[in-house]
């Protein structure tokens, strides 16, 4: 039922990226009988499988030996994977899935979904986002006996979600003994913080008929606090600016790049610099630079009081909508309230169990319950920038009451020391799975099982602005003023002195924002409240197959067969509580919605050795799938429902033309039907003027401003007009182990995924700049005229993209050198591995009407909110490993190169830069970065027995505290929230962790 690390050393000419194996004696017993073998990608079981599709392999006893506790650091090793959801990747986001870490194999997966299936001992898991992604955080990672990863398409084998490959976590179910860790570690400057400890055993009962094994991990991390107040490299405070329509302060004349004659000509349209604050957010409060105010009565801020002004310095690169980053200036950093990493608690428990009930039935049992915790800072809600506030308003000083001489004002304020506002999420999982299996004749054997999951996650954000009450309370008035023309000092919510005021006024409370600490706590509690969603999902499944060989081939070996079906019934509730006026927040996770999703898969797969020791070669090998989908999903808040059929398959073959040299290739027609979110998500649109509510209107300016001129409502969320998406996927490689140069590999691949149909999330300002320049998704638009110069809203739902292109090549050197092979005296051996990632090309078109855009190389911010995530040109991951008897040493290296920036811009270093132009930038580099990890531990043994000692071991990750290269926007959904991209640079800085364990 698993594939074996000794069976998987037996085909090491045919796989490229082996397990790190150093296996001591004592480990060898925990082996399972290398008889039957399933190695991820296909359904057939067989000796010594030659894995025709690129596949790599991390070990447990790596993970061990680099002192990891947590799956999601070892997929960081793997250069084909993009760690865009992880803990270092919050900032100030306020997604359900803080804390959570997911497989993202060739940074493909879509923001509300997932392309990269992650798979427990060869079967699914239960969903834990609403995404349909495997939250790494409730797989126990002391269980882990090995990490299997097919960067190829493998519908035909697993169906839906394995268009980018697969991940497949193997569990040590035949584990004997009892294994126990315990460790700390932090960062060198004493920040985060991180305990872990576990237990597992494990047994044989029943005459050895039957097997036992369970475990508990429990890990805390008390997270890395806001970035600009934590690290030197963040308080720089590095930020993209937009120079366009940025108004000069004490006037309303203009600068920007395409302003003769203006303070910020001759610089291109983007500016990448330090000292990044965002527009009017001072804590004491400020009046922006915007009419109906007059000109004296703008860029005055407030003193601690709130009884007088003095001028604001606003900085430079402040647009006409007055939000988003600008350079300099009095106030706070972008970055002050962006975590660096989010604490996180988590508990897993895992037990297996099987036992033969007969010599020809066997029953197999797994059970698993975790539960994570997470919660990160978000920043409180402001006031939006079109939120004007009054002139008589009660808490003005008369001096500003007199400037603005009956002129309402635009506000700004820093409301993060009046409020906190967290992120939190609590998520419980439960899995629970009872197989049988046994021999038909020959060597045919079946297997069947039933799998009912649960995921139940409760989210929490806390001090969210409610728009109407907050415009009640801000609006403070003199109440005897208003009534009887004569001040009595009672300073009320205006609202409330109306005859018949609005229900939603009761219990308002004027709320003063002028200075510091001046509001009352009544006040903000009627205008900030917190807002939450309940996520339940459930998912059952059952599955069957059969295996074994057709007939003995003729010569060249067995041809051998897998069939079998599997039906999955997944449903999903996403509930909100009886929040009232809850449309009327300014952030929210959106409205209920509920669905469900039936699959009915059939399979078959066969495999035929052509020839074996052959004049033109020692062997060739083809495979052969073919998978039939029908998913069926319905809308249960809406009714409506839907029906599709599609078909995957996948053609392979191996080519050994010497026992040097291997060829392989593979060929795959791939689906992915839209998930559970993608298909049934319902949001509220978005606040217009605020930052993701406005767009830049082409018709209204058609010179860029990229600035926001056109505040309007988008709308977010799901569709159900979503057709399933369809990828071809190629592989083309080659294996070298020469015999002369024993224990070396050396394999090459190259990879080809083209997606049909790709389920994406178009942002808004996307739509209507393919509107202007193509004249497509024009019907997602609404405009007040024909003139188009206003928008008045945007249908920004998930659609259908043309296609994604990706291409690259993967790379694997592997060399084992026993020391004693140069000196006999020389005790021990060294491991030399390097794992390699090129990406040329990742073409993304949304529409054939469309120009096609390549983002491979870039390594700066997310595309279109976070839907796709390309990689810098080349990643390398590195590891020397020294091993004599009970001592351990390892060195990492990880390398990440120079990248672009933002494909879509042209700076210096690219050919036809212009800063007079409106995609010109000041540089649109990446700087690349260099990463050393080291290593050791040393075994005690205990007592005479190989299987029974005690371990030290400690880490140090990079260790020479490199700091980040510039790269603003990077991770979460796409604003900035960092100077850099934590998806491939540490952000973290120099982390150690040490601990003991014990094998008895």
């Amino acid at each position: 039922m698993i594939a074996l690390t000794a069976a998987l050393a037996a085909a090491l000419p045919s796989v490229p990226a082996m397990a790190q194996e150093s296996t001591a004696p004592q480990e060898a017993s925990e082996e399972a009988d290398p008889g039957t073998v399933i190695v991820t990608g296909s359904r057939i079981k067989r000796n010594g499988f030659n894995e025709p599709t690129p596949a790599t392999v991390m070990s447990g006893e790596l993970m061990a030996n680099l002192g990891q506790v947590n799956i999601s650091e070892t997929l960081k090793l793997i250069p084909q994977n993009s760690s865009f959801q992880s803990d270092a990747t919050a900032g100030t986001t306020a997604g359900a899935n803080v804390g959570a870490s997911f497989a993202n194999l060739r940074g493909l997966n879509p923001f509300n979904g997932t392309r990269t299936l992650t798979l427990v001992n060869s079967r699914r898991f239960i969903p834990t986002s609403d995404g349909g992604a495997i939250d790494l955080n409730i797989i126990p990672s002391a269980m882990i006996q090995r990490v299997e990863t097919v960067t190829g398409g493998a519908s035909a084998a697993y169906g839906s979600d394995a268009i980018a490959g697969v991940v497949n976590v193997i569990l040590e179910n035949n584990f004997q003994g009892i294994k126990a860790q315990v460790d700390y570690g932090q960062t060198t400057r004493n920040d985060g913080k991180s305990f872990h400890a576990s237990l597992m055993g494990g047994t044989s009962f029943g005459d050895g008929r039957g097997h036992f094994v369970a475990g508990i991990e429990y890990q805390k991390n008390e997270g890395i606090g806001d970035c600009a107040k934590v690290r030197l490299w963040c308080a720089e405070s590095y930020d993209i600016f937009v120079n366009s329509n940025s108004i000069l302060p004490g006037t309303t004349a203009r600068s920007g790049f395409n302003i003769p004659g203006s303070p910020t000509y001759g610089l291109p349209h983007y500016v990448i610099g330090p000292d990044s604050k965002q527009a009017y957010n001072e804590p004491r409060g400020v009046l922006r630079n915007r009419g109906p105010a007059p000109v004296q009565a703008r860029n005055l801020r407030f003193n601690e009081d709130g009884t007088a002004v003095v001028q604001f310095d606003p900085g430079r690169f402040v647009g006409e909508a007055q939000i988003g980053p600008r350079q300099g200036g009095d106030g706070v950093s972008t970055y002050d309230d962006s975590d660096i990493q989010t604490p996180l608690r988590r508990w897993v428990g895992y037990v297996y169990g099987q036992y033969d009930l007969t010599d020809a039935l066997q029953v197999q049992t797994e059970f698993t319950y975790a539960r994570r915790t997470a919660s990160s800072t978000n920043a409180v809600v402001p006031p939006r920038s079109t939120n004007f506030f009054n002139a008589d308003n009660a808490f003005l000083p008369e001096s500003v009451r007199t400037l603005l001489n009956g002129a309402q004002f635009s506000f700004g304020k820093d409301m993060d020391g009046l409020l906190q506002a967290y992120n939190e999420s609590d998520a419980t999982v439960f899995r629970g799975l009872l197989g049988l299996s046994g021999p038909l004749f020959g060597d045919w054997t079946w297997d069947a099982y039933y799998q009912y999951g649960r995921n139940d996650r409760h989210q929490q954000r806390t001090g969210t602005r409610v728009n109407t009450p907050f415009i009640y309370a801000t609006d403070a008035v003199d109440e005897g003023l208003v009534k009887t023309g004569v001040a009595n000092g009672n300073i009320v919510c205006r609202e409330l002195t109306k005859a018949n005021p609005d229900p939603r006024a009761q219990g308002c409370v004027a709320l003063n924002l002028f200075g510091l600490n001046n509001a009352d706590p009544r006040a903000l509690a009627y205008a900030y409240r917190p807002v939450m969603q309940d996520f339940k999902y459930s998912q059952h499944v059952l599955s069957g197959s059969v295996q074994g060989t057709i007939f003995d081939g003729w010569g060249a070996g067995p041809i051998s067969a897998a069939a079998g079906a599997d039906y999955r019934v997944e449903s999903g509730d996403v509930w909100h509580g009886d929040i009232p006026d809850y449309n009327d927040y300014a952030f929210t996770f959106g409205l209920d919605y509920a669905g469900e999703i039936k699959v009915l898969e059939g399979f078959g797969e066969l495999n035929v050795p052509v020839f074996r020791d052959s004049a033109i070669g020692d062997l060739l090998e083809l495979n052969g799938a073919i998978r039939y989908t029908r998913n069926h999903a319905k809308n249960r808040d809406s009714g409506e429902q839907k029906t599709s059929g599609t078909t995957s398959w996948k053609v392979s073959a191996v080519y050994d033309v010497i026992p040097d040299f291997r060829i392989r290739a593979s060929r795959s027609r791939d689906i992915r039907a839209a998930g559970f979110r993608e298909l049934f998500l319902r949001n509220v649109p978005t606040e217009p003027w605020s930052t993701s509510g406005i767009v830049n209107n082409w018709w209204l300016n058609p010179v860029a401003s990229q600035t926001g001129n056109d505040g309007t409502p988008i709308l977010n969320g799901g569709s159900f007009a979503l057709t399933p998406e369809k990828a071809d996927t190629t592989t083309l490689g080659a294996v070298f182990q020469p015999r002369f140069v024993p224990g070396l590999r050396f394999s090459v691949d190259w990879y080809q995924i083209k997606i049909n149909d790709a389920v994406t999330t178009l942002p808004g300002q996307r739509i209507v700049d393919f509107c202007h320049q193509f004249d497509i998704f024009c019907d997602r638009i609404t405009f007040a005229g024909a003139d188009r110069k206003d928008i008045t809203f945007i249908d920004a739902r998930q659609v259908n993209l043309a296609k994604l292109e990706v291409r690259g090549i993967d790379v694997e050197l592997d060399y084992r050198l026993n020391l004693s092979d140069i000196a006999s005296s020389w005790n021990g051996a060294l491991n030399f591995r390097i794992l390699g990632n090129h990406q040329y090309d990742f073409i993304s078109q949304a529409n054939p009407a469309a120009s096609p855009r390549d983002y491979g190389g870039q390594s700066g911010p997310v595309v279109d909110g976070g839907d796709f995530n390309p990689a810098p040109p080349w990643i390398w991951n590195a590891f020397v490993t020294y091993d004599n008897a009970g001592f351990n040493t390892t060195l990492t290296w990880r390398r990440i190169s120079q990248g672009i920036y933002n494909v879509e811009r042209i700076g210096p270093e690219d050919e036809g830069y212009d800063p007079t132009q409106p995609n010109s930038i000041n540089t649109n580099r990446v700087k690349g970065a260099t990463y050393f990890n080291l290593a050791m531990s040393y075994r005690l043994p205990m007592g005479q027995s190989d299987t029974r000692h005690i371990e030290l071991f400690a880490s140090m990750d990079n260790i020479f505290d490199r700091k980040p290269p510039v790269a603003p926007g990077g991770g979460g959904g796409g604003g900035s929230n960092y100077p850099t991209n934590p998806v491939y640079f540490d952000t973290f800085g120099s982390k150690w962790r040490a601990g003991i364990r014990v094998r008895y």
